[in-house]
């Protein structure tokens, strides 16, 4: 483990987080994400207390649940879909992960995600299976590896690696921040893990 952590530049001691708790981290940012494309806030804060979730919830993300947030929090919270779409892929829900191309689609997700989706909550947390550490490690490299290649062409470099196709920056960026917390990059909690390159 060691090995893998040093390769995206993380500690020696960093853990891939444990199925419940990605579970939970899941659950919770699907009722956040989906209150900010405007699915009502109470009927989600009602459905978290019930699955015992409430406590999960970030203080950012309790203020967009209690209505509290501004408008560009909702915005950054909709952009939150990105992350999903990394921890639905790492509870091998979704059997690959898309390319962040802009323009890219996670309309996908809603489906798969209670209250709304196709599965109740207890069978979505029954048919859910942490993919290896070696799988997320490898992911995290990649998306390490992209958002390199989406900031140096974000600093006049349009040219950098041209064999990579384009980049979407954000979701790149959105990703890659899930992709650290599920594998512990320095321990950083779910708010203050960063996506270094």
């Amino acid at each position: 483990m060691a090995a893998l952590s040093k390769q995206i530049g993380g500690d020696e001691d960093d853990v891939v987080r444990p199925l419940q708790d990605v579970l939970n981290r899941t659950l919770v940012l699907g009722a956040v994400v989906a209150s900010a494309f405007g699915a009502p806030c109470e009927e989600l804060m009602d459905w978290l207390a019930e699955m015992s979730l409430s406590e999960e919830l970030t203080p950012n993300e309790r203020a967009q649940m209690k209505g509290a947030a501004n408008e560009q929090m909702a915005i950054n919270f909709s952009w939150q879909s990105e992350r999903l779409v990394v921890l639905l892929w790492a509870l091998n829900k979704v059997p690959a992960l898309p390319f962040p191309t802009p323009g890219g689609k996670v309309a996908f997700i809603e489906r798969l995600l209670p209250p709304y989706g196709d599965e109740s909550a207890s069978q979505f947390c029954e048919t859910a299976r942490l993919r290896s550490d070696g799988e997320l490690f490898a992911a995290a490299y990649e998306l390490q590896e992209l958002h390199v290649v989406a900031r140096q062409r974000g600093f006049s470099r349009p040219d950098y690696r041209p064999k990579v196709p384009e980049l979407d920056a954000e979701v790149v960026q959105e990703r890659h921040h899930a992709i650290n917390w599920l594998v512990g990059y320095c321990g950083q909690s779910w708010d203050q893990v960063t996506a270094d390159t």
